[in-house]
């Protein structure tokens, strides 16, 4: 099994059609990752082959665990504070030690929040039940997993996945 992994890009700011086009080309399984997301455990691919190995197409969603996100069940309050991309290896690494390739199970009733997109892992048909992702730059990743949630599909964070998501260094690039 495949998995695309794409990084999408919107010239115009749309990225809901960005994903969109994107789709159209996918075969089955998409990665979608956020161009200022970091993958720290070298066996991330594999772990993405994994969760799709164990929940299959009845998942809609699949993705991981991050720093910096305003989605309480992507969110690791745990997670360095600082820009040391070490430390976030260090941090990455306890993570998975400590729930491996496990997957999570969520209920989007009781989140409150629903997915934020720095890592959408999806196949193409819940792509095509939901009608695809809106047009549009903010909130398009909440409509979609709104729209998998109301077909059936399910959502999984796999906690043992952390990514460093580098954005709140763009504040401090020009110290550098």
């Amino acid at each position: 099994m495949e998995i695309q992994i794409i990084i999408p890009w919107g010239s115009n700011g749309n990225l809901g059609a960005a994903y969109n086009r994107l789709m159209e080309s996918v075969t089955d399984w998409v990665c979608f990752l956020d161009h200022d997301i970091l993958q720290l455990n070298p066996n991330w691919y594999h772990i993405c082959r994994s969760a799709i190995k164990t929940v299959g197409h009845s998942a809609g969603w699949i993705t991981g665990v991050t720093n910096a996100i305003a989605c309480p069940s992507q969110y690791c309050p745990d997670a360095p504070k600082n820009n040391d991309v070490i430390d976030h290896m260090r941090y990455a690494k306890k993570r998975y030690n400590q729930f491996e390739d496990n997957l999570f199970l969520v209920d989007p009733t009781t989140i409150g929040l629903e997915f934020s997109g720095f890592m959408i892992l999806t196949h193409k048909s819940a792509w095509e039940k939901t009608g695809g992702f809106e047009n549009g730059f903010l909130g398009i990743d909440n409509a979609y997993f709104r729209g998998i949630t109301k077909t059936g599909h399910k959502a999984y964070i796999i906690p043992g996945l952390y990514m460093y998501h580098t954005y709140g260094q763009k504040k401090s690039w020009d110290t550098f």
